[in-house]
């Protein structure tokens, strides 16, 4: 058993390997410590989760911007964004609010709308429709909250006039507004800037200065606003946003690796500008891009698949399991190779699963208790938790439940003379239940593993085994008996017992 504080102890040692902040350019929260660590890109290290309110979250995701149908690349990113989410309101108990930004004013909506002779919120629509039916297809889960561009304008006018204010920022002479870089000495927490920025803009006052307002521009969409008309830039829209949504402080930004800079360094900056704090977001998730044979996978390249066209050849669930078998952080090549051995584990996992519901219906033998079984499925079951908590790492997850099964196969197989019903049904019921919480869906391909008949036969047993127990004070097999009972509650069955009985109670 754990010993008390250790999580506290662990957390503490592993504070005191930071890097100092005037490296890290990262603030630590005050708070609630939850055990778990992610890599934060502003620290460049791994860094533990400290909550304000030890079970409420607060998590932003930069949406699409809705000119064109999203691909695998888009797929892969908002999967493993998924997959994260349910991993802390699955496992860690998190209460998590989330939201997202859908960008339906922009550059190339207006582009795709001249050349199809469509208004551009009509193009933004039909491919933001579009998009939560590939979400939807691939088992996303819809965030709570769904902020678009265009219904939030008199906040992100309020949110520059803040700014302006502040003398943050400043207007130029075509009627567009830009932050003031010059006037925010934390700039360039995500990456050096003294290389990077626009030096042939002439209105900007420094090159690496980011407009947060566009001037009109005849056949665009525009909006009157004390300083001129015109339209949004790209960064202040999410920063106005989740600003209404979340206040001064949000513990996760999510996004893709490529929306690092100058995205999420110029969201950062302005919000800190606006809100007079050192550091915004607590927490910066980027993920990594899915290429095609080294090269990143984008629209302007012409290398994309789109969703309908992968789940032609491969299931939900394979892409997902590919998801899940790459750390978040990392690219991931498409191949085929990498979606076959996705699908192998994926199937490997179904016929298990079906051969768990043979072997507990088809033997006439009766039940034994394999202590070794359930000692490798509690030790897995403590691995994933403690892999889990590691930022994220579902590929060790994955890994582990593969010798699990491997284990539980094997005796199935092999050892055909001992029938142990109890510890192969729980085996199958934790990686159907890890796999589920993950955001697979076995449970109609599975088949019930669990009869009716075995469940009595698995109470009787345990029930005979804990009346043993308790005449002769066997501590060891009364532990078990309560290990049983536990997983079992997992799979929605509760066993209740008395001193002359046990029955069941299904969910």
């Amino acid at each position: 058993m754990r010993k008390p504080f250790s999580m506290f102890t662990r957390i503490f040692s592993h504070i005191c390997k930071l890097k100092p902040y005037k490296e890290t350019k990262w603030l630590m929260p005050n708070g609630n410590p939850i055990g778990v660590f992610v890599y934060n890109s502003v620290a460049e290290q791994k860094v533990p989760i400290i909550l304000n309110d030890p079970k409420i979250a607060t998590w932003y995701s930069c949406g699409p911007t809705v000119y064109d149908s999203a691909h695998i690349g888009h797929a892969c990113c908002y999967v493993k964004l998924d997959i994260i989410q349910r991993i802390l309101k699955n496992f860690f108990n998190i209460k998590l609010v989330t939201a997202m930004g859908i960008t339906d004013i922009d550059d190339k909506i207006i582009k795709k709308a001249k050349e199809t002779n469509m208004d551009y919120s009509s193009v933004a629509k039909q491919y933001e429709h579009e998009f939560w039916i590939d979400m939807t297809s691939l088992n996303i889960e819809k965030p709570m909250i769904v902020s678009r561009v265009s219904d939030h304008m008199l906040t992100i006018e309020k949110f520059i006039k803040t700014l302006l204010d502040l003398k943050q920022a400043y207007v130029t002479s075509d009627g567009s507004v830009y932050f003031d870089t010059s006037k925010f000495p934390l700039y360039g927490k995500f990456q050096q800037t003294h290389i990077m920025g626009d030096p042939t803009n002439e209105l900007k006052k420094n090159k690496m200065d980011f407009a947060i307002w566009k001037g009109y521009k005849p056949s665009e969409p525009s909006w009157k606003t004390a300083w001129g008309e015109g339209r949004p830039g790209w960064h202040i829209e999410c920063s106005a946003m989740v600003s209404k949504i979340f206040g001064s402080q949000l513990d996760f930004h999510a996004g893709g690796i490529d929306l690092k800079f100058p995205h999420h360094e110029n969201e950062e900056a302005q919000s800190c500008a606006f809100h007079s704090t050192k550091q915004w977001a607590n927490y910066w998730i980027h993920i990594g891009h899915m290429n095609m044979k080294e090269t990143k996978m984008s629209k302007s390249l012409k290398n994309t698949i789109s969703i309908p066209h992968l789940l032609e050849k491969y299931s939900a669930n394979t892409f997902r399991m590919a998801c899940l078998l790459s750390n978040y952080k990392h690219p991931i090549e498409y191949c085929d190779e990498m979606m076959d051995m996705a699908q192998d584990v994926v199937n490997k996992i179904k016929f298990f699963l079906n051969d768990v519901s043979f072997y507990v219906n088809s033997s006439d033998s009766t039940g034994l208790y394999n202590h070794k079984l359930m000692k490798n499925l509690q030790d897995v079951e403590e691995k994933n938790l403690e892999a889990l908590k590691n930022d994220f790492d579902t590929p060790t997850c994955i890994h582990s439940m593969l010798s699990l099964i491997g284990n539980a196969h094997t005796v199935m197989k092999m050892d055909t003379t001992n029938f142990f019903p109890i510890p192969i049904v729980l085996i199958a019921e934790y990686v159907l239940d890890m796999l589920s919480k993950l955001g697979l869906e076995l449970k109609d391909t599975s088949s019930k593993i669990i009869s009716d008949s075995l469940i009595d036969t698995l109470v009787q047993f345990r029930h005979t085994v804990r009346s043993s127990a308790l005449k002769t004070k066997n501590k060891e097999l009364l532990a078990a008996c309560d290990l049983v009972r536990d997983n079992m509650k997992a799979a929605n069955v509760q066993i209740n017992d008395s001193k002359t009985s046990s029955w069941v109670r299904i969910k």
